[in-house]
């Protein structure tokens, strides 16, 4: 019986491996159109998580949070994002992103939308 010394190994499973993608077939997924936005507001935090949060996510990962958030906790959550997540952004503008939040989404009073 033969044996295969460990370079014909490697030719054999680089030749198998390169003649597995000859029969692949190219998938298409096509996801629904995004249709929830975040709400309106003159705040610079609006803007802000416009540029940043809609990156990664929709705005429905927003919607579902308890809707008795306070600013704090907006502002942990902004800052996993950007410490976790790797979020790019300045520390202030995640203040200013967790302001928005807190004041549109939670429960803190502010300016007017």
């Amino acid at each position: 019986m033969k044996y295969l010394t460990g370079i014909q190994k490697v030719v054999g499973v680089i030749f198998l491996s390169a003649s597995s993608l000859v029969f692949a077939e190219t998938l298409t997924i096509k996801l629904p159109a995004e249709t929830t936005r975040l709400r309106v507001s003159n705040m610079p935090g609006y803007h802000l998580a416009v540029q940043n949060c809609l990156i990664c996510h929709s705005a429905d990962y927003i919607e579902y949070q308890p809707s008795d958030m306070q600013e704090k906790q907006w502002l942990a959550e902004v800052s996993k994002m950007q410490h976790a997540f790797g979020a790019v952004m300045s520390d202030n503008e995640a203040k200013a992103i967790a302001a928005y939040l807190a004041v549109t989404y939670g429960n803190k009073v502010g300016p007017s939308q």
